[in-house]
């Protein structure tokens, strides 16, 4: 847990952008983590009407009234809109609030605005200043002073594959372009790196392979999937959105475009048993993220989304580490590790004998204990489900129903349910023949 606290401690106060200086020392500090591969992709650049931006720099951001400074955007990574062109000037209030930008539920607190980023046709300037200085300006003339330096530079994504026993990929993504965000989204990036660590020291094999993708919103994840090699795309199979995942929030899982692929199907089963006070929802009712990218025409990569959205301090200057749970980043962990586990372990079973098996026999010891028949109305409803799945287990082991597939029937919890059939395996009973 420290280890994900302090790297996020490290990111997320840096003016970071799609392509800047403090990216660039993120990149840095992150393959100190991993050794990622750097894919970068040049300034100008353009595929589908998205265009790589140039290096953006901002350098001075004054409002002065009267000769009286009345705003410094240099004070916080968020004060000079991201991606704002330089002006000087003397302006009306009238004109100036067209390029004032605020977050009118926090009144004191600086709003994230990113529009520039993906707008880049629109060339204008902005800053963020709270809303509470915002209500306070009076008529007046305003001498504006922002210097903003646009240069060509290069676009990083970070790319990290862990290899595994099969060339089939589950992909882990979050994003590193949000200035001052502790939680959207330096939160993803750390947890997809614990679990990539925690996965290397997985005892049992990996069935699996793994990437961790870690790239400007929308337009990092574009230009990596455009200029992929076509046999490695199609080695993707599906994908996990990690973002906002450190505020003391329940959890939320967002579908897939299909709502019914493999992923959505465990991501569901292992949340409703492990956290059950968590929620679900459609593609895009719940966030709106670069699952895009992932599920677009021609890659229709199965994408979920875990989050703990909502929350307030949302794309403002108060989302920084004092909303970070350090348990809240372990759980977040600890649901990807068991989202994979399951679709790591799941297998069909093939039986190597035939007729009922006396399980509470000494010689199998495979019975689930549970009270006498006779006083049957004292039975949970756990243990009713229990007695009822020995009754109809053997039958399952035909060689095409799966583990998930009785966990789902039966209602259980998977990781209970596999180490007890793995007790048949133990007996020779059956073998796993995935």
């Amino acid at each position: 847990m420290s280890s994900m606290i302090n790297l996020l401690k490290k990111i997320y106060p840096l003016k970071l952008a799609p392509v800047s200086e403090d990216t660039d020392r993120a990149v840095e500090i992150l393959c100190e983590e991993l050794p990622f591969t750097i894919h970068e992709y040049q300034s100008g650049l353009e595929h589908n009407g998205w265009t790589v931006p140039k290096k953006w720099k901002a350098i001075k951001a004054e409002i002065k009234k009267d000769g009286k400074l009345i705003y410094d955007g240099m004070k916080h990574p968020l004060g000079v809109a991201g991606y704002s062109t330089s002006f000087k000037g003397i302006v009306s209030l009238k004109e100036l609030k067209k390029h004032l930008f605020y977050h009118p539920k926090l009144a004191n607190a600086l709003v994230y605005h990113c529009d520039y980023y993906y707008k880049q046709w629109l060339k204008d300037w902005g800053l963020c200043i709270p809303y509470k200085l915002y209500k306070s300006l009076r008529d007046g003339k305003y001498k504006v002073d922002i210097q903003t330096l646009f240069e060509d530079g290069s676009m990083k994504v970070l790319d990290y594959f862990l290899e595994g026993d099969k060339e089939d990929t589950i992909v882990l993504n979050a994003h590193n372009c949000h200035a001052a965000q502790a939680n959207d989204d330096i939160s993803g990036v750390v947890t997809a790196i614990e679990t990539i660590k925690r996965l290397k020291k997985r005892k049992k094999k990996r069935k699996y392979s793994y990437r961790i993708v870690i790239a400007p919103e929308h337009l990092g994840t574009v230009f990596y999937l455009a200029y992929l090699p076509k046999k490695t795309l199609k080695t993707f199979k599906y994908a996990i959105f990690l973002e906002m995942l450190g505020n003391n929030n329940r959890l939320a899982m967002q579908e897939s475009f299909s709502g019914n692929s493999l992923i959505d199907i465990v991501a569901q089963h292992y949340l409703s048993h492990n956290f059950p006070d968590y929620y679900q929802d459609k593609f895009r009712k719940i966030v709106g993220n670069d699952e895009t990218v992932w599920e677009a025409p021609g890659y229709e990569i199965p994408c979920i989304s875990l989050s703990r959205w909502p929350y307030k301090e949302y794309h403002s200057s108060l989302d920084t580490e004092k909303i970070i749970f350090p348990e809240r980043l372990e759980e977040a962990v600890e649901v990807v590790l068991g989202i994979i586990e399951i679709i790591e372990t799941n297998t069909r079973m093939k039986r190597h004998f035939n007729g009922l098996i006396a399980l509470s026999n000494p010689k199998y010891d495979l019975y689930i204990p549970t009270v006498d028949p006779s006083v049957r109305n004292s039975i949970s409803e756990e243990q009713k489900k229990w007695n009822y799945l020995m009754t109809c287990l053997i039958r399952y082991f035909d060689g095409k129903t799966t583990i998930l597939d009785i966990a789902l029937k039966h209602n259980l919890e998977y990781s209970r349910l596999y180490k007890y059939i793995n007790k048949y395996k133990e007996k020779n009973l059956i073998s796993f023949i995935d």
